[in-house]
């Protein structure tokens, strides 16, 4: 509610703007209520409406008909290949194809949420391929290196 004061040829009056709809007012002037009709319709939505229409689908559409092609043979699990922990960017690659490296050595750094981790042999053996190099992005179990 609204409230004004109006002086109009030197009498005082005091308005209380009580509801406003589509071109209707309800108000009260100095105590007493009247229905007001407006000029101009008042538009109270500050806000636009957005109306959309419905999306309308063919038959068949949104289905899949064809298979995936399977994963390149690099990306595949393998028994002794070392994944990924956590997503996240190679900073460095210190092991190198053909290394034999024993459980505990560092095969690589990478980083993760602002954390550099040291990514560490699990079992002794020879470093067979490394997938990765420094400055790329890997995902969370991808394959980094595999041990022979």
């Amino acid at each position: 509610m609204k409230k004004f004061k109006f002086t109009i040829d030197g009498a005082s009056y005091s308005v209380n703007v009580k509801s406003v709809e589509g071109n209707q007012a309800e108000i009260e002037v100095n105590g007493k209520s009247y229905a007001v009709g407006l000029e101009q319709e008042v538009n109270t939505l500050k806000t636009p409406i957005l109306v959309r229409k419905e999306v309308q689908t063919k038959p068949g559409e949104n289905k899949i008909t064809t298979k995936a092609a399977p994963a390149p043979p690099s990306s595949k699990p393998s028994a002794n290949g070392v994944k990924a922990p956590l997503p996240g960017s190679i900073i460095r690659v210190v092991a190198k194809v053909g290394d034999t490296v024993k459980e505990g050595d560092l095969l690589l750094v990478m980083e993760s949420m602002k954390m550099e981790n040291n990514i560490l042999s699990e079992k002794n053996g020879v470093i067979k391929s490394i997938n990765v190099e420094a400055g790329q992005a890997v995902m969370q179990d991808d394959i980094l290196l595999e041990l022979e």
